[in-house]
Parts: C-alpha cells; sequence; structure tokens
C-alpha cells in the first residue's frame, strides 16, 4: 500500500516539474513591443511620428484565430496611416480614420499573412502632430486582440517621447 501511495506522489510531483518546465520554455512565447521614431515633417511642417510594433502569437497561430489591433495616442495627434508586414515584407499603406475627438482608432489584421510561422509579425502607424500642446510629453500604445478557439488574449505595449525633440 505505501509503494501505491509513494508512487502516485512520486507521478504527481514529475507532472509538476515537467509543467513549470514548459511554462518557463514558452514564457516569452507571447509578446507585444511597442517604440517610436520621429520621422521628421512633412509638407505642412507637421511632426511625423511612426509607431512601431512587434509581436509574436506564438502557439496560438496554429489555432484557428482572429486579431484586432487598437492604437491610442495622446491629444493634438491624429493617425495618418498603418502597414503591416505580409508575406515578410511591408507592402502598402493603408488609412487609418479617426474623428478629432478620438484619441483611439482599430485596424485589422489578416493573420494568415501577417504572421510567419513562429507566429510573429510587425507593423506600423504613421501620426501627425495636429495641434501642437503645451505637454513635454506625447505617448501611444497598441493593444492586440487575438481570439483563438473562443478565448481572446488581450497584449498591450506603449511608448512615449519628448515633445522638445519635435522641434528641430
Amino acid at each position: 500500500m505505501a509503494f501505491i501511495i509513494l508512487g502516485i506522489v512520486l507521478f504527481i510531483c514529475v507532472i509538476t516539474v515537467a509543467l513549470v518546465f514548459m511554462k518557463k520554455l514558452f514564457k516569452n512565447d507571447i509578446m507585444l513591443e511597442v517604440t517610436a521614431t520621429c520621422e521628421g515633417k512633412n509638407e505642412d511642417n507637421q511632426a511625423i511620428m511612426k509607431i512601431y510594433f512587434r509581436y509574436s502569437i506564438g502557439r496560438l497561430a496554429r489555432r484557428k484565430r482572429e486579431m484586432i489591433g487598437s492604437i491610442e495616442w495622446s491629444e493634438g495627434w491624429m493617425p495618418v496611416s498603418y502597414n503591416l508586414k505580409e508575406h515578410g515584407v511591408y507592402d502598402e499603406e493603408r488609412l487609418l480614420y479617426a474623428t478629432n475627438e478620438q484619441t483611439y482608432s482599430t485596424f485589422e489584421i489578416n493573420a494568415t499573412n501577417a504572421l510567419d510561422e513562429q507566429g510573429r509579425g510587425e507593423g506600423y502607424v504613421v501620426l501627425v502632430l495636429e495641434k501642437p500642446n503645451t505637454s513635454h510629453m506625447s505617448r501611444a500604445g497598441v493593444i492586440l486582440a487575438v481570439t483563438a478557439n473562443m478565448v481572446t488574449y488581450q497584449l498591450s505595449d506603449s511608448t512615449s517621447w519628448h515633445n522638445d525633440m519635435l522641434a528641430n
């Protein structure tokens, strides 16, 4: 009887160690990273920022999935367009719409084209400074919603920059 109980406890310990090891192995499997780059000024003398985002959905890429992206930004900025790397290359920029009162917009991501074989992808959103504000800092955040097998996973990250650097 003691051998049976000892065997069951040993089995549970082995399974627990295996699960902990697998969780650590796939810890960085799902991620979103956002960075901002100043692209100078346009013909209307408005500052241009590109908000780059890189993401990985890891094992979720193997499941049937839908993806939606969302960008939010500081007051005074307006979105112009977005572009997603599809089949490994940036193709064409798509317009991104928002009204003057909005500080966010959403865009669709075709997961079949936008993900590589490891479940990674990237893209960018172009913002222009329409109404300079008195704040010294601006920010932009990206949210990705991945629905796989009727469960929605949400990834989010943001970045900020000093508006002083845009004066030059």
